[in-house]
């Protein structure tokens, strides 16, 4: 969930007009009315230091869902992506460390190599193994749903209408 203060701005004068802190865990709104409706409705939203390619997301009037969800996702995912990567990375520095012991233990096919070609060969064994392709993949995948997320959302604030102003607050 995002714990910043998102901004509900006014969609005429574009000064802000209240704050909410985003949806609850499972994408609710927390302060949805009786009816359902959320109050941003027929307002902008603003998450602080926003993309301004995808924000403000103008709220159409009697709206009942919060509209951070796709960001969030999206943010998640990318996080997820990052620590498959650092996993990775770690990985490959491990293989590679040992590729480097057994060649100051004169082992016969290291002994002769560069340092250039230790770590390369560090590289490639590292690559070949079933928990690199495992990982590699999974933060493809990661990175393939965040770009997704982030689709729905951009293709949200393009398709919007301009809110109404005057919404019931």
């Amino acid at each position: 969930m995002i714990t910043n203060r998102i901004k509900i701005l006014d969609p005429d004068t574009g000064a802000i007009v209240d704050v909410c802190h985003g949806p609850t865990p499972d994408g609710g709104c927390p302060r949805a009315r009786r009816n359902g409706v959320v109050p941003c409705a027929g307002y902008l939203i603003s998450p602080p230091e926003a993309d301004p390619r995808l924000w403000p997301l103008p709220v159409p009037r009697d709206y009942r869902h919060c509209e951070l969800g796709w960001s969030e996702q999206a943010l998640r995912c990318l996080e997820k992506a990052e620590t498959y990567r650092r996993r990775w990375r770690a990985g490959a520095a491990r293989e590679t460390g040992r590729v480097f012991e057994r060649a100051a233990q004169r082992d016969p096919r290291f002994r002769k190599m560069t340092r250039l070609q230790l770590l390369d060969t560090g590289l490639r064994r590292w690559r070949l193994t079933g928990s690199a392709v495992q990982l590699a993949r999974a933060e493809k995948r990661q990175r393939e749903r965040a770009r997704l997320y982030l689709s729905f959302a951009e293709f949200r604030r393009t398709t919007a209408t301009a809110p109404l102003h005057g919404a019931p607050r």
